[in-house]
């Protein structure tokens, strides 16, 4: 449950859902974006609520879409419209490379 009233709030609880979703990266356990998020978060909705009126609704359209784009990256939506090349994935430099790296992690 929100601590936030009215459409805050919703957003609020869709923002945490989006947070809690996010995963964590293998290469950098000690170092976690899901934590700086929660922070900006803290932060952004405790400034929200003491906004009212036009700059509030502002505020929220602002909030609506980085909620939007977090839950794009989690879902990999644009991964399928921009595919990477293989001189990129698999360099003639260095075969195999990234696959196995993948593999490692």
């Amino acid at each position: 449950m929100s601590k936030y009233a009215g459409k805050l709030g919703e957003l609020h609880t869709a923002y945490t859902r989006a947070i809690s979703r996010w995963p964590v990266d293998a290469l950098r356990p000690t170092h976690s974006y899901k934590a700086v998020l929660k922070q900006q978060m803290g932060r952004k909705f405790d400034k929200l609520s003491a906004i009212h009126g036009p700059q509030l609704n502002e505020e929220l359209g602002h909030i609506e879409r980085e909620i939007a784009a977090l839950n794009n990256l989690l879902a990999n939506k644009h991964k399928a419209q921009n595919k990477v090349s293989e001189a990129i994935t698999d360099p003639a430099s260095h075969r195999g490379y990234y696959t196995k790296l993948l593999e490692s992690i």
